[in-house]
C-alpha cells in the first residue's frame, strides 16, 4: 500500500470513529446541530486561501447559520517519531481558521517527540495516538466477574510511554492527552473537550 493509500485510511480510521460517536450522541451535542466534515476547506484570511482539513467537525447553536465551533482533526500515519514543527504547523492552521471558536486535536499512528507533546500542551491541542495493528497485543483471558471488573480498569502508568514511544505494545489501541489530562477513549476525550465549552 503506497503511503498516500495508508494516509487516506487512516484519516478514514478516525473519520468513522468520530463520526459513530456523533451517531450514537456521546459527543454532549446532539446529531442535529453538529456536522462532520472530511477535507473541508476554511478560508485563511492571512493566506487568501483555503485551508483543507482532514477532519472536522462543526458544532452549531441552535437555530444559528455559523457554527459555534469548529474542532479540526490533523491526522497523521507516520511510523517514525512526530517533531515539534509538524504541531507547530497545525497550531498555526487553527489559528488561521477561526482563532476564537476553534479546537485542534492531533491524531496519529506514530509516536510524539517529547517537545512535540509539550508544545502541544502548551497550545490547548490534544494528542491521540492510535496505535497500529501490529503494536495491539490480543489478550484473551478467562471471562470471570472478577476479570471483566479488571479489565475495565485503565493503567494510566503507560500513557506517557504510549505517546511518546514508536514501539510500545499495549493491549490497548487508543491513548489521549489535553490539558494536562489523559484520556482512554474517544468518549471521554471529546466530552471533556465539549463541556469545556460554553458555546454548545
Amino acid at each position: 500500500m503506497s503511503t498516500t493509500a495508508k494516509g487516506d485510511a487512516f484519516e478514514q480510521r478516525v473519520y468513522d470513529a468520530l463520526a459513530e460517536e456523533l451517531r450514537n450522541e456521546r459527543l454532549c451535542a446532539s446529531p442535529r446541530n453538529a456536522k462532520i466534515f472530511k477535507k473541508k476547506a476554511y478560508y485563511s484570511r492571512d493566506r487568501g486561501a483555503s485551508i483543507f482539513t482532514d477532519v472536522s467537525i462543526e458544532l452549531f447553536l441552535p437555530g444559528r447559520e455559523r457554527p459555534s465551533l469548529v474542532w479540526n482533526f490533523e491526522c497523521k500515519h507516520y511510523a517514525s517519531t512526530i517533531p515539534v514543527d509538524d504541531i507547530e504547523e497545525f497550531h498555526a492552521k487553527l489559528q488561521q481558521i477561526r482563532e476564537d471558536n476553534t479546537k485542534g486535536t492531533f491524531v496519529t499512528s506514530g509516536a510524539l517527540q517529547r517537545s512535540a507533546l509539550a508544545y502541544a500542551q502548551s497550545k490547548g491541542i490534544g494528542v491521540i495516538r492510535l496505535l497500529p495493528d501490529d503494536q495491539v497485543v490480543i489478550v484473551m483471558e478467562l471471562l470471570t466477574i472478577r476479570s471483566l471488573e479488571e479489565a475495565s480498569e485503565v493503567d494510566w502508568s503507560e500513557f506517557l510511554s504510549a505517546v511518546t514511544t514508536p514501539q510500545h505494545r499495549s493491549s490497548r489501541a487508543f491513548f489521549a492527552a489535553q490539558d494536562g489530562y489523559w484520556f482512554p477513549n474517544w468518549y471521554s476525550l471529546l466530552s471533556h473537550e465539549l463541556s469545556l465549552d460554553d458555546t454548545v
